[in-house]
């Protein structure tokens, strides 16, 4: 998450919707989180232009990347690039970079009308130049899954960058337990007591345990209120409600970095079982 307008944790990328103004500012990372094992978030890596830390993102698919809005725009230098790299103190491995990119189309950035829970929609897709395919992609909530994000439930959050919000080191990946404490239809904050989220984690996601398995149930958005010392909890886009507009970006390779819409090639893995469930209800309807 990055600074603008006041807010701790509001747009590293973006003056306007799509415009890249500044990708200098300092980033922290979470709040009393500790450094990930290896094998424990293996499909959460960040997003760089060059070395330069930008955001952290989530494959959901071997070319689809999952992260927040106001994490992509149009890049004043450089292009996109992803990389599952856990250390950049010596600089960024196996980075793949992506030429197409979408927010949602809803997006809203006048950050200071939102340092509440809104309809903001910051969330977006990564679609790289070519697959990933030795880790496994996670999956995404969906509304069949229920409610997994109540007041009270204890969820992983995993992101890059500064460990102190006013000093610290390299983009190191690191991941924390985070409660919830307020929950609307799509966002919800988490408590305002460490461990939480602050500059960095930007597109980080939120992980719920469920009996199918573990699923992203939101993406670090902003900070709740103005406070630049990350001590006032973090607002979390709740992933659920988008899953038909992550499904159409995720297969949209047209250029342009603003678009989404139809063609493609990449099913995320968190929409599979819908795909199937529909097909199967038309064949039987045959």
């Amino acid at each position: 998450m990055t600074v603008l307008r006041g807010s701790a944790l509001a747009i590293a990328l973006l003056g306007t919707a799509c415009v890249v103004d500044d990708v200098s500012v300092a980033r922290q990372d979470i709040i009393a989180g500790h450094p990930s094992d290896p094998g424990q978030f293996p499909a959460t890596g960040m997003i760089v232009i060059g070395d330069a830390l930008i955001c952290t993102a989530t494959l959901i698919a071997p070319d689809v990347a999952l992260t927040a809005a106001h994490c992509l725009g149009d890049p004043v230098f450089g292009t996109y690039g992803f990389t599952l790299d856990t250390d950049g103190a010596d600089g960024t491995d196996n980075v793949v970079q992506a030429t197409v990119w979408h927010q949602h189309p809803g997006y809203d950035d006048r950050v200071d009308e939102f340092l509440d829970l809104a309809v903001r929609n910051d969330l977006g897709v990564l679609l790289l130049d070519q697959p990933i395919l030795d880790v496994m992609p996670e999956k995404i909530a969906l509304p069949s899954d229920g409610d997994l994000t109540p007041p009270g439930a204890q969820l992983s959050v995993v992101g890059y960058g500064r460990v102190v919000w006013h000093t610290g080191n390299l983009a190191l990946k690191r991941d924390a337990q985070v409660v919830v404490d307020r929950s609307e239809s799509h966002e919800f904050s988490t408590t305002a007591v460490d461990p939480q989220p602050c500059n960095g984690d930007s597109g980080g996601p939120l992980f719920a345990e469920t009996p199918k398995g573990r699923r992203i149930v939101g993406l670090v958005s902003r900070a709740v209120g103005s406070s630049q010392m990350c001590d006032t909890g973090a607002i979390i886009t709740r992933v659920s409600p988008y899953g038909d507009w992550i499904y159409l970006a995720s297969h949209d390779h047209n250029t342009g970095g603003c678009n989404a819409g139809g063609g493609g090639a990449s099913l995320p893995f968190g929409l599979l079982g819908v795909a199937i469930a529909l097909r199967r209800r038309r064949r039987g309807a045959r």
